[in-house]
């Protein structure tokens, strides 16, 4: 579980099911070349979601592959991610997201606190296997169905707390 500060609010995430993982990782194949510098300065500098123009700059080619998704896609990719979702709410942890209304439960939560979370969840629950591409395609290996598999398999097994 991971925990962030984001426009004041905390909040928790999980990890998303394995397969909400393997579903969410088909929809985000095409732009995991895009993505993975987004993760690796999420990953180095957590105040990045402060700087607003920084922020911007490293969305957007992220926002420009969102405005190509079908309607079902990103409806399926935020949905996913934010429906493991928790924010601190009055001293309790409630969720962000309704899954069968597909409705924000929080009124003040815009779009860029939602793709900065559904970011963090990806992050968190796919970044093995990302990195598993990522490491594939800087050296100029191929993917094998195996090294997807294992990938995949590492994501999915929860760590001890």
């Amino acid at each position: 579980m991971t925990q962030t500060e984001i426009a004041g609010q905390q909040y928790r995430m999980n990890k998303l099911s394995p397969l909400s993982q393997f579903h969410v990782s088909r929809r985000i194949a095409p732009v995991l070349p895009t993505l993975i510098p987004i993760f690796v300065k999420l990953t180095k500098d957590a105040s990045v979601s402060k700087d607003l123009i920084g922020l911007a700059e490293l969305l957007t080619p992220f926002m420009d592959y969102l405005a190509g998704l079908s309607d079902e896609d990103g409806e399926f990719i935020l949905n996913s991610c934010l429906a493991v979702v928790q924010r601190e709410h009055m001293g309790n942890w409630t969720l962000v997201w309704n899954t069968q209304s597909k409705v924000c439960m929080f009124e003040d939560m815009d779009l860029g606190v939602m793709v900065m979370l559904t970011l963090q969840v990806m992050q968190d629950s796919l970044s093995k296997f990302i990195n598993t591409v990522f490491t594939a395609q800087m050296s100029g290996e191929k993917l094998s169905p195996t090294m997807i598999a294992d990938s995949f398999l590492n994501s999915a097994i929860p760590t001890a707390i």
